[in-house]
């Protein structure tokens, strides 16, 4: 069996051409279709996500089963691509990366384990995994090497989850700032949200509060029409600027990230807040350079300020701890990889074990069918026990043969063993004994 996955990721290539290569769940079953009539001896799944496009497949192969199969190149997976997503190879080629055997099943433990992902640690690649694994197998593209592997990976990527922390602690500074949030008010649900600016950072942290149920969001900016064109899409609210001092009392959560060359946020501002909304607690994060919000309204008494450093340092503490945890991780992966390969070696040293087997006895067959007409007083049960004593012998033989070919298999060892075996008793390739693994 020989392994190979190729693609493209986000390390690889940018987004437009990761666009390109993009299956979507409802023509992958198509792919998967048009690619086994093509190579109808081989495996393949397919796994696209926003930041990969990656194929994968098992083929058999000459150099050890030895009958006749023909393993798939990276050229073959990349004028499939092509073909498939009718895109010149010239505009994407030279972002492909490909793996092989070991290294390929190493690159798939790594990607879905999350060691791989963007954010490293993130849990949404396991259940991409999972439904790229599904789909091969509705299709019935994915089959004895596919199917070990895939359920390998996801089992590993369950234990690196449960066994370290590397999906513990946010890693980007708009999931750290609505953490900090959360455990002020715990619950969104009837809170309000003042965002003030309309920028990329701004956008992050709002899409993370919606997803976490907040209540009532309310844009202020000093385009007007890009605080309603935001405020539209996550059903917010916006407000013209100079509205922003009237709104603050109404704000349990202030996000503030504009342009302005000075603060927009003074302490007086904040103060009246806090006095008319009773003393109840604002949460304020400054993510602007230069800063928005006046350091000096950390001061006030229930008011809760956080900066963009503040944010970066906790971001830079759980990425130095993941970056620990990986080489834990790393030691997991290795012990399943050499594990995974192990049982492939097995798989291919299996048919020459079995060619071995049929050597043999039809060898004893050939000089028991000479002896029997010389023994012709050797009748009934007497003859079944010579028939019997024979086999026996030959599996005797034949045992230590096969306990040393899967040793020699686990160790990697496979190739090398079933030529000597070949030598040694000179068996050939056919196609009788093609494996159909």
């Amino acid at each position: 069996m020989s392994l190979l996955v190729v693609g493209i990721n986000h390390k690889s290539a940018p987004v437009e051409v990761r666009e390109k290569l993009a299956f979507s769940p409802a023509n992958i079953p198509n792919a998967l279709a048009l690619h086994r009539e093509k190579f109808p001896s081989s495996e393949v799944a397919i796994l696209s996500t926003c930041n990969r496009v990656e194929m994968y497949t098992s083929t058999p192969t000459a150099d050890v089963t030895a009958f006749n199969g023909n393993s798939i190149s990276p050229e073959q997976l990349i004028d499939f691509l092509s073909e498939f997503h009718k895109l010149e190879k010239e505009k994407f080629a030279s972002h492909v990366y490909c793996y092989q055997d070991v290294e390929a099943v190493n690159h798939l433990f790594f990607v879905t384990s999350s060691l791989d992902s963007m954010v490293v640690g993130e849990s949404q690649i396991l259940s991409q995994v999972k439904e790229a694994y599904l789909i091969a197998s509705a299709a019935e593209t994915a089959g004895k090497v596919l199917n070990r592997l895939f359920q390998k990976a996801i089992n590993v990527a369950k234990e690196i989850h449960t066994n370290s922390m590397i999906g513990k602690g946010k890693v980007s500074v708009s999931s750290v700032a609505v953490e900090f949030a959360e455990k002020i008010f715990q619950d969104f649900s009837n809170k309000t949200a003042l965002i003030i600016g309309a920028g990329e950072m701004c956008e992050l942290v709002l899409k993370q509060l919606v997803e976490q149920g907040m209540a009532t969001i309310v844009m202020a900016n000093r385009s007007f029409d890009r605080a309603q064109a935001l405020a539209n899409e996550y059903g917010g609210k916006a407000i013209k600027y100079d509205l922003l001092t009237d709104y603050l009392p109404h704000a349990d959560i202030v996000i503030s990230s504009t342009a302005a060359p000075h603060y927009v946020i003074h302490p007086e501002y904040v103060a009246h807040a806090i006095k008319a909304r009773r003393g109840n607690p604002i949460f304020m994060i400054d993510i602007a350079v230069p800063r928005d919000i006046d350091p000096e309204v950390g001061k006030i008494d229930n008011v809760y300020l956080y900066n963009i450093d503040d944010l970066q340092s906790v971001v830079n503490k759980n990425i130095d701890e993941r970056a620990k945890e990986m080489e834990k991780c790393k030691a997991i992966i290795d012990k399943e990889v050499n594990e995974f390969m192990g049982w492939l070696e097995e798989i291919k040293i299996g048919p020459v074990i079995q060619k071995l087997r049929e050597h043999f006895h039809a060898i004893g067959k050939e000089e028991l069918d000479r002896l029997r007409p010389k023994l012709k007083e050797v009748k009934g049960d007497d003859w079944e026990q010579v028939v019997y004593t024979m086999e026996r012998t030959l599996n005797k033989l034949l045992h230590e043969p096969a306990k040393v070919g899967k040793e020699e298999a686990k160790n990697g060892s496979a190739y090398r063993y079933a030529e000597t075996i070949r030598k040694l008793f000179g068996i050939h390739h056919n196609e009788e004994g093609r494996s159909n693994s």
